[in-house]
C-alpha cells in the first residue's frame, strides 16, 4: 500500500512539474506576445510595422515562414512603400482585388490545402507542414492576411485554440491601419491637390535634404523653374475649369521624362519646378529640351473645345558641389533657386517656349 502511494505521489509530482513547465512557458510566450504587440502599437511608420511582423515575429516565435497579403485598390500603399528601400527577401504581396481574402473571417489553422487562397502561391506555402491563416480586417472589409507558417505539423493544428492569434490578428489591422492614416494625411500636407505632385512645402524641405546629399556625395544640384507660357489667356478664354485641365496636363508632361529620385513639384500657379541630381550640363539641357519640345508638340485635349496649344518657358541652374562650400544649407539653396528664377525671367523676356540655363555658377569657373 506504501509503495502504491509513494508511486501514485511520483507520477502527481511528475504531473505538477509537468503542468508547471507547461504554464511557464505558455507564460513566457505571452510576455514574448505582448511585447512584439506593444512595439507593433507604438510604431509610427509603416515599413517599421512591416519589419516587426515580417522579421521579428518570424525570429522571436521560432516561425519558418511569416508572409503578408495586403489589400492595396487605391494604389496608396504601393505609393508609400516606394518612398522606401525595403529588403527584397520579405514576403509581401499587394492585390488590387480583396475578394480572394473575403471568405476568411476567423483564423484557419492546419496544414496548407488546395482551398488555400491563390494570393498565397507567392510565399511557399506548399514546403510548410503547417500555417495559421490570420484575416486582417477593418470591420467586416478584409485589409489583408498575416501568415504564419511552420514545418511542424503540431505547431497550428485544427484543435487548437485561437483566442491568442485572433489577438494578434486585431493589434495588427489597427496598427497597419493607424500608420498608413499618418501617412495619408501627411501625404496631403505635401501633395498638391490638382495635380497630385509635390507641393511647394515638399519642395523646400527636400531641396535642404539634396544640398545636403550633395555636400557628402560630392555631386551637382540643378533646378528647373518651369512656367506655362501666356496662362491667363487660357483662363480668360476658357475658364479656370480649362485652365486646371491645362495645369495637370503639363504637369504629367513634365513627369514623364524624370528618373525616379528626381522631384517635380507645383511652385505656384502655372509654376513647376524640378530637381535634378547629378547631372552633367549638356544632360540637364536635354532633359530640359525634351520637356520643352513635348509640351509644345502635345496639345491638351478638351472634352468640348477640341484641343489647346501651350508652351513653357524654363530656367535653369546648376549648382557645383564646391561652389558656397562651408555656407549653410538654406544660403546654398537660395542661390540655386535665385539663379534658375533668374534664368527662366530671362527666357520669357526673350521670347518665351524657351531653355535659358543660368551662366552664374559656370562663371564662377567652380563647374
Amino acid at each position: 500500500m506504501d509503495r502504491h502511494l509513494a508511486t501514485e505521489k511520483q507520477w502527481l509530482r511528475t504531473r505538477l512539474e509537468s503542468l508547471i513547465d507547461a504554464a511557464r512557458e505558455t507564460e513566457q510566450k505571452l510576455n514574448r506576445l505582448a511585447a512584439l504587440e506593444l512595439r507593433l502599437l507604438e510604431a509610427h511608420e509603416f515599413p517599421a510595422v512591416l519589419g516587426i511582423l515580417l522579421e521579428d515575429l518570424k525570429t522571436g516565435f521560432d516561425l519558418d515562414q511569416v508572409a503578408l497579403v495586403l489589400c492595396d485598390d487605391q494604389n496608396d500603399l504601393q505609393t508609400a512603400l516606394e518612398s522606401h528601400s525595403l529588403p527584397e527577401h520579405w514576403p509581401l504581396r499587394l492585390i488590387a482585388d480583396p475578394a480572394p481574402l473575403r471568405p476568411l473571417r476567423e483564423p484557419t489553422l492546419g496544414s496548407p490545402g488546395d482551398d488555400d487562397p491563390h494570393v498565397l502561391d507567392f510565399c511557399g506555402m506548399k514546403k510548410l507542414s503547417s500555417r495559421a491563416l490570420l484575416p486582417l480586417r477593418r470591420g467586416t472589409d478584409p485589409i489583408g492576411l498575416l501568415v504564419l507558417g511552420s514545418c511542424r505539423a503540431e505547431r497550428y493544428s485544427t484543435d487548437q485554440d485561437t483566442y491568442l492569434l485572433k489577438r494578434l490578428a486585431a493589434v495588427v489591422s489597427v496598427c497597419l491601419q493607424n500608420t498608413l492614416s499618418a501617412w495619408r494625411l501627411r501625404e496631403i500636407g505635401v501633395t498638391d491637390p490638382l495635380t497630385g505632385m509635390r507641393n511647394r512645402r515638399f519642395f523646400d524641405q527636400r531641396l535642404q535634404d539634396e544640398i545636403l546629399r550633395m555636400e557628402r556625395e560630392g555631386h551637382a544640384l540643378a533646378c528647373l523653374f518651369v512656367d506655362i507660357d501666356h496662362f491667363k489667356r487660357v483662363n480668360d478664354d476658357h475658364g479656370h475649369a480649362t485652365g486646371d485641365h491645362v495645369i495637370t496636363a503639363v504637369a504629367q508632361r513634365l513627369a514623364h521624362h524624370l528618373r525616379r529620385f528626381d522631384l517635380l513639384a507645383r511652385y505656384g500657379g502655372e509654376e513647376f519646378v524640378i530637381l535634378l541630381p547629378a547631372l552633367e550640363p549638356a544632360e540637364i539641357h536635354a532633359v530640359a529640351e525634351r520637356m520643352r519640345h513635348q509640351v509644345e508638340a502635345t496639345p491638351v485635349p478638351m472634352d468640348q473645345e477640341g484641343e489647346i496649344h501651350v508652351t513653357v518657358s524654363i530656367g535653369a541652374a546648376r549648382l557645383p558641389p564646391r561652389l558656397l562650400k562651408g555656407e549653410p544649407p538654406e544660403q546654398r539653396a537660395r542661390a540655386l533657386l535665385n539663379a534658375a528664377d533668374q534664368a527662366l525671367l530671362q527666357a520669357k523676356e526673350s521670347g518665351r517656349n524657351r531653355l535659358v540655363i543660368s551662366q552664374e555658377f559656370r562663371d564662377a569657373g567652380l563647374t
